[in-house]
């Protein structure tokens, strides 16, 4: 029996998961039928055999592809599966030992690359349970491992090398159909380790790097709305599509080597604990990394030190925004937040030999917030392309609220905070000169300020009168407190257009 039908890159392995105990009986047939629903709903294409024998559902000359937005395809070639009832009613699902995928790609100035790859999974083992409407998976595997076999651009062969394996994988899934497929569950890895290398011998560049994240733990959950596979991001978010999920991880390290020409530089990194938190829907998408311990070096003929080290003890970064047009004004947010930043003494002692400066720790932080409309899908490039023709690019949306929920800059001994809120109107641009009239204020404290001016006077690095001059400045827009080295400044817009510094206009 042949048959072909369509779905999307990568579906079969999102439908490895975990079980619950078995409610009925499922058939082998349930089985494939949900795994190619599924994948006629992400867009791909599957060819190949069906052939019944006894409590077994083989499925021969098994080719799942599916063509790139850029152009170009991918094609696995998995050959057979086997899907075996057992008497407690699940179903057993054998897969191949290893695969061969193939990728065809146009880049964006018409370039071909063609990779060739393999994908190896000796003593992978897969049970299904459930009902036919809500499946679970449970999968293991001792290993999963993905390697780069070829690679050519413009029909030349490149000398590059991929190398990833999974360490002792195990998932655990949910599959449930209805008005849109939904997947929930958890996949765990003890370790993923890399290396990756290219070489271009004709412009003298190549890298090479090799790495390991330890104890992975990922959780997924996702609503993709059926018959919706050919559909641009912006739609599928529009007719219900969501996805939300955390990885967490116990350590990442790497190390590399980038050579350009002559120049070689040596790079490594080790960071301790972290995740990843994402969140995409009608309302926007939200991404948050977080990461302790770090430690970053550098060292290279070319750079001014033979080793340049940076840390940290906690980072993260944090974005929020909406992708699609808004009737009304929607929440975003960017906030990025570094403590216990430090710096190799090797690149205190370039500009401060004698140690005048405190060497403390170093913090940066910026935490923004507010509401904004956008007036078209950015993720959809014809209108993106649109809004830019005709002369002047006209902006995606309009901003109606910004809010510094907190600032710091700790550095040489100086501590800068601030906070503070302003809304815009976007009917008035012409009291600020083609911007939406701001109205709000924003606080400042500086703390020794004064004093690390002057210890960069007494190091020559500030000449005395442009020391003078900036005392100045700050003294039009800062008061000092009266409690040591502190100023404060209130930086306000009043509804009729002024701009105050601590209640002197300035504009």
């Amino acid at each position: 029996m042949q048959f072909r039908t369509t779905a999307s890159a990568g579906a079969l392995f999102v439908m490895l998961g975990a079980a619950t105990p078995a409610l009925a009986d499922l058939s082998a047939e349930d089985v494939w039928s949900s795994w190619k629903n599924m994948a006629e709903g992400y867009g791909q294409t599957v060819s190949g055999t069906e052939r019944r024998q006894g409590d077994r559902l083989t499925i021969g000359d098994l080719i799942l592809s599916s063509t790139l937005p850029e152009g170009g395809a991918v094609t696995a070639e998995l050959g057979e599966l086997v899907f075996t009832e057992r008497d407690d009613g699940a179903v057993e699902i054998a897969m191949p030992d290893s695969f061969p995928i193939e990728i065809g790609a146009v880049g964006s100035d018409s370039e071909t690359v063609e990779m060739g790859m393999t994908v190896a999974q000796q003593g992978l083992s897969m049970v299904a349970t459930g009902t036919p409407d809500e499946i679970a998976y449970d999968m293991a595997a001792p290993g999963l491992r993905m390697t780069l076999d070829s690679m050519r651009v413009d029909g030349e062969p490149v000398d590059a090398t991929m190398d990833i394996a999974l360490e002792e994988l195990a998932a655990a899934y949910t599959v449930a159909r209805g008005a849109a497929t939904g997947v929930e569950g958890t996949v765990d890895v003890a370790a993923t380790r890399f290396v990756l290398a290219a070489e271009d011998p004709a412009q003298g560049m190549a890298f090479d790097y090799q790495g390991a994240v330890r104890e992975i733990r990922s959780t997924v959950s996702s609503s993709v709305p059926r018959g919706m596979q050919d559909a641009s991001l912006g739609r599928l978010l529009s007719a219900g599509l969501t996805a939300s999920g955390r990885v967490d991880h116990q350590g990442l390290d790497y190390a590399g080597t980038i050579r350009d020409g002559g120049d070689r530089t040596e790079i490594a990194a080790r960071f301790g604990p972290g995740s990843v938190d994402y969140d995409l829907d009608r309302g926007g998408v939200l991404y948050d990394v977080r990461s302790e311990n770090g430690q970053v070096s550098f060292a290279g003929a070319d750079l001014p030190l033979p080793q340049v080290e940076i840390g940290f003890d906690d980072s993260s970064f944090r974005i929020e925004m909406p992708l699609v047009e808004t009737e009304d004004p929607t929440d975003f947010g960017l906030a990025a937040r570094y403590t216990g930043l430090t710096v190799s003494d090797g690149i205190w002692a370039m500009f401060d030999p004698a140690g005048q400066l405190p060497r403390d720790p170093m913090t940066l932080v910026l935490d923004l917030g507010g509401k904004a409309r956008l007036f078209r899908d950015i993720t959809d490039p014809a209108a993106m392309a649109e809004a830019q023709a005709g002369g002047q690019p006209v902006p995606p949306g309009e901003l109606h609220s910004l809010n510094v929920k907190d600032l710091q800059l700790s550095v040489a001994g100086a501590d800068l905070t601030g906070s503070g809120a302003f809304t815009f109107d976007n009917a008035d641009t012409a009291t600020f000169d083609g911007m939406p009239k701001p109205t709000g204020s924003l606080t400042l404290r500086l703390e020794g300020g004064n004093t690390l001016l002057d210890r960069l006077v007494n190091m020559g690095l500030v000449p005395q009168d442009q020391a003078t001059g900036l005392r100045m400045m700050l003294g039009m827009f800062a008061r000092p407190t009266g409690a040591g080295d502190t100023l404060v400044s209130e930086i306000t817009v009043t509804e009729d257009g002024q701009v105050l510094a601590n209640g002197q206009r300035l504009r």
